[in-house]
């Protein structure tokens, strides 16, 4: 056979099937599991379908449409882009995140396979598959908050015109050159945490009341004239981000789910407290948890409660609540 021949029938076989490997299919499998075991289990939510679920590897997408066991995926080869529900794309890496439903797009769940993870250098003392079910249950959880989230935000962007890169991380942006902000927030973050680990809950609900009270005057003081959006986006923010962290804390704490001693989970969870949103949140809802039996009834209700409220139900005596 000529090298011409040989190259022209190269050139014609077809490109390889998609097909997930096993130990990404066995993790995905396994992690979309675990967000319905959580959320019965930790957010006592009713049983319901998973959104559009959206996974790629290095080569190819997989997409499986809303369902709630044994999803199957159709793939396509995605040639270093992948092409999101809405008709969106975003490059091969290491993402994860979930869209709400609009007028014209289903809502969905997009996330990168622990093969991509792994190729990029991803590491953590947790484990990479671990560290990625906090992820997935931290970013899936969000799907259930777009009810309340969804139309709140489209209230404020009418009201302040709202930039559409905001992110949970914005008000960081704004604030962390001004040394007085970042004291004020310091120091209700700290209450918060050691409300969390108080050696009995009289003391945790007074840690707790402390820093209810310190909230609401870092608020006070700095969210006034043009920074006055930032007080219901930091309500906002604080709720969706405080519950994702707990959610990922929670199940891999439990013995049945990742069983990681505290010691070693706190600090992984935190990541150094570099995203202010993320570590002040997972410290509200571990008091939360602690004081408030039954809060997820007030924060998933039609009207939810938001962490102000929910912190001020934990401060209060048991018999308040």
């Amino acid at each position: 056979m000529s090298m011409m021949i040989a190259a022209a029938l190269a050139l014609a076989s077809p490109a390889p099937q998609c097909v997930m490997n096993p130990v990404d299919r066995l993790w995905a499998e396994r992690a979309l599991d675990n967000f319905g075991k959580v959320s019965g289990e930790k957010l006592q939510l009713a049983d319901r379908a998973l959104p559009t679920v959206v996974m790629f590897d290095a080569a190819c997408s997989y997409v499986a449409p809303p369902g709630r066991t044994a999803l199957r995926f159709s793939a396509k080869r995605h040639g270093g882009t992948v092409t999101l529900p809405d008709g969106g794309e975003v490059p091969v890496g290491t993402i994860s995140f979930a869209a709400p439903e609009t007028t014209t797009s289903p809502g969905y769940f997009v996330m990168a396979l622990p093969s991509v993870w792994r190729a990029q250098g991803v590491k953590s003392k947790l484990g990479l598959e671990r560290l990625m079910d906090g992820v997935l249950l931290h970013e899936m959880m969000h799907t259930y908050q777009f009810y309340f989230v969804t139309p709140r935000l489209a209230e404020l962007t009418e009201t302040y015109g709202l930039p559409d890169d905001l992110s949970d991380d914005s008000l960081q942006e704004a604030f962390k050159d001004n040394a007085n902000y970042v004291a004020a927030y310091e120091e209700e973050r700290d209450l918060l945490f050691a409300a969390a680990r108080a050696p009995d809950d009289g003391q945790a609900r007074h840690l707790a009341g402390e820093a209810l009270a310190k909230m609401r005057a870092r608020r006070a003081r700095f969210f006034t004239g043009d920074q006055a959006k930032w007080a219901p986006l930091d309500e906002i923010f604080l709720t969706m981000e405080g519950i994702g962290q707990w959610v990922s804390y929670a199940w891999l704490a439990d013995p049945e789910g990742g069983a990681v001693p505290e010691d070693l989970l706190l600090p992984e969870v935190r990541r150094g407290g570099r995203f202010w949103t993320q570590d002040e949140g997972l410290a509200a809802f571990l008091v939360i948890d602690r004081l408030v039996p039954g809060w997820q009834r007030h924060a998933f209700a039609e009207t939810p409660e938001t962490v102000e409220a929910l912190l001020a139900r934990a401060a209060k005596s048991p018999s308040a609540n």
